[in-house]
Order: C-alpha cells, then structure tokens, then sequence
C-alpha cells in the first residue's frame, strides 16, 4: 500500500478530478502515448535530480524485457519510455516516475510522527519542482483534491498518518512483516 499523487499536464489551464484521470490513462496505455512530450519529461528529470541529486534513474533492460515479453526491442523501448527516479537508502523512500504528461509519485505507508513530516516535507518540494518546471497541477485520491500547487498545498498528512497508523495497530505485527495467518482449516 503506498500513498499515491499524480502531477498532470492540463489542457484546461485548472485543476479538475475528471481531466487527471483521462491524461494518467492515456499516458500509461502501452505504447500509444498521446500529444508526447519527450523534453518537457527530460526537463523534469533534470529539475527533479537537481532538486535531489542523490536520485537515481531506474535502467531498463530492453533487451531483457523484449526477451521476456516476446516483443522486439524497439517495442519495449516503446512500452517503457518513462523514467523512474528512487531514493538511496536511508533516504525518505519517495519513487517518482516521469511520464510525457504527468508524473506519479509514491510512498509507503511506514512513516510516523517526524518522519512523516520530513517525508511530506520533501514531497512537496518534488510537486513544487513539478510545478514549476512543467505547470503541472496535482492530484491526490487519497483526499480526492486536485490543485493547483501554487495556490494550495498538500493537505493529506494527516489522511497518510491514519493510515499508518491503522495499519501499524491492525495489519503489521510491529516488524513490518503482515501477521501469519492461521490456516483456515485450524481451530486451535
């Protein structure tokens, strides 16, 4: 389970619920990119990895991919032509991946208290460069807010640590590992 925040291309110069979801479905859609942005997608790469240069870039091995998909090389190259950027470890574990059009970023629901705030501290910052690279508005499902970053920020530490916490206290058995279940055919 992560918490999930989309950065998007606007065609209508607002924020809008409906819009993020159509550009997000168009820009992951296997090799059918639509109205494609390969420099504006390089300029965010550049401005993301300067913002945080200990970012690094996730190679994709085409060959590897076009071995195990039965698809040719240039397919694959086709298929996965967006760039993903992850943290080192010991670093705030935020994976950002840059589309033509939007870019998703993601978090795992394990931090709390401060870390929590360092890590939507730092997830901000990553939306602000977002922004103001590309113009991108955002979009939060998890408080179903699309907004302009320059306007408002993001509301949703407290959803994120809700969540966290429910999961800490219901699913995860204080390790970070889920708690083995019985199988269903013990009663004892």
């Amino acid at each position: 389970m992560s918490y999930d925040i989309y950065c998007y291309r606007s065609t209508l110069g607002r924020p809008d619920e409906d819009e993020w979801d159509a550009v997000v479905s168009a820009d992951t859609a296997k090799g059918t990119q639509k109205n494609s942005d390969p420099a504006t997608k390089l300029a965010l790469v550049k401005a993301l990895t300067a913002s945080n240069p200990r970012l690094e870039a996730f190679d994709f091995d085409y060959g590897e991919i076009a071995r195990l998909t039965t698809t040719t090389i240039e397919e694959a190259k086709n298929q996965f032509n967006h760039f993903e950027l992850n943290p080192p470890k010991g670093d705030p574990a935020i994976q950002l991946t840059v589309y033509d059009n939007h870019v998703f970023i993601t978090v795992p629901y394990w931090y709390q208290d401060e870390a929590a705030d360092e890590v939507f501290t730092t997830l901000k910052a990553y939306i602000n460069v977002i922004h103001d690279t590309a113009g991108y508005f955002v979009y939060d499902p998890q408080t179903g807010q699309s907004f302009d970053p320059s306007v408002m920020d993001l509301e949703g530490l407290n959803k994120y640590l809700s969540v966290t916490e429910y999961l800490s206290e219901n699913v995860l058995a204080g390790d970070g590992v889920p708690p083995a279940k019985k199988p269903w055919w013990k009663i004892w």
